[in-house]
């Protein structure tokens, strides 16, 4: 989360020069991005202009070595996502000022803020065919790191820092998570590789459809449902947190449609939810005490997650298979 990495003309034209991918025409930098720097590129090859993206990882991949494979994965099995283009030399990974860089294509479409029932669906269908297109995957992926010892820990960090009202529903929440992720059925719920990430700044339409889903940084090993939370999470409330059950059903009922739900999925859905809010709450509140001391980074809104949060621990959302199947 630090400060964007600054290119010009010249930075741009010896880095590009290296992938044969054209000459130089435009540039501009991406404004969306939090963790790393992105820039745009537009390459004229034979009078055929094309565009990219280049990212410069401003710190590590929580994917570690398994995010360039994960994508030429997704890549052969026909998912939309931005397939890592290798250097003249046949490297995924180049580098700028001792910092990693990364070169794709540049995908189609434009982020969405208030989301069609059609574009949703759209996003549940995707995540179930991510899920199944990796479930027999044995590359090493590390584990999903907010597991109940980090968000006891991140908690700890930052509770001293919150009003009186903020700090009783952190612990409140924090002891609610903590038992769910120590149930035996929660640890027997279907595990594969979760994206993590899954918020409308990640997720590309236009007037046909899903064309394109990035940021596989914090792609690793999970609960599959774990995807599901955080996507409703972003994509299935309103401005105060409340979940939208018309958004939410669609969601879940397209990927239901191409992997189903077991019982204990359906089951455990809301408290999943519960689970993403606060794990994104947590780390969205570490980074603005890091601000908020000194530090130059970029940030979300903490505040937006904590009403989340109340609107899941003051709202049951019921769901069961018959609500699915309709």
């Amino acid at each position: 989360m630090n400060a964007i990495t600054q290119l010009d003309v010249l930075d741009l034209e010896h880095t590009i020069a290296r992938y044969g991918v054209g000459d130089l025409v435009r540039y501009w930098p991406a404004v969306n991005g939090i963790e790393n720097s992105n820039y745009f590129i537009r390459t004229s090859d034979g009078g055929r202009e094309r565009e990219f993206v280049l990212t410069i990882m401003e710190q590590p991949s929580n994917a570690g070595g398994a995010y360039v494979p994960l994508l030429d994965l997704c890549t052969k099995a026909g998912l939309p996502v931005a397939g890592i283009i290798r250097n003249q030399s046949g490297e995924a990974i180049d580098r700028y000022d001792n910092k990693l860089i990364l070169l794709s294509q540049r995908l189609p479409g434009k982020h969405v803020y208030n989301p069609t029932l059609n574009q949703v669906a759209a996003l549940g269908r995707f995540i179930a065919r991510f899920h199944i297109a990796t479930r027999s995957w044995n590359h090493p992926v590390p584990d999903y790191p907010r597991t109940a010892p980090w968000i006891a820990h991140q908690a700890a960090l930052v509770r001293d820092q919150l009003p009186y009202l903020s700090r009783c529903l952190l612990d409140d929440t924090v002891k609610a998570v903590s038992h769910l992720l120590a149930r035996r059925d929660v640890s027997d719920l279907p595990h594969g590789i979760v994206h993590g990430d899954l918020f409308r700044d990640n997720v590309l339409f236009n007037e046909r459809g899903l064309t394109g889903v990035l940021d596989f940084h914090h792609a690793a090993r999970g609960v599959l449902l774990y995807d599901l939370a955080v996507a409703a999470n972003d994509w299935c409330t309103d401005s105060t947190g409340l979940t939208n059950p018309d958004r939410t059903m669609e969601l879940l009922r397209a990927y239901h449609r191409i992997r189903p739900l077991t019982g204990a999925e359906i089951r455990l859905f809301p408290a999943f939810a519960l689970y993403g809010a606060l794990a994104f709450w947590l780390s969205r509140l570490s980074v603005a005490i890091e601000r908020e001391a000194g530090r130059s980074v970029r940030t979300n809104n903490p505040e937006e997650f904590e009403r989340i949060v109340a609107q899941h621990r003051a709202h049951f959302f019921y769901l069961d298979e018959r609500m699915l199947n309709a």
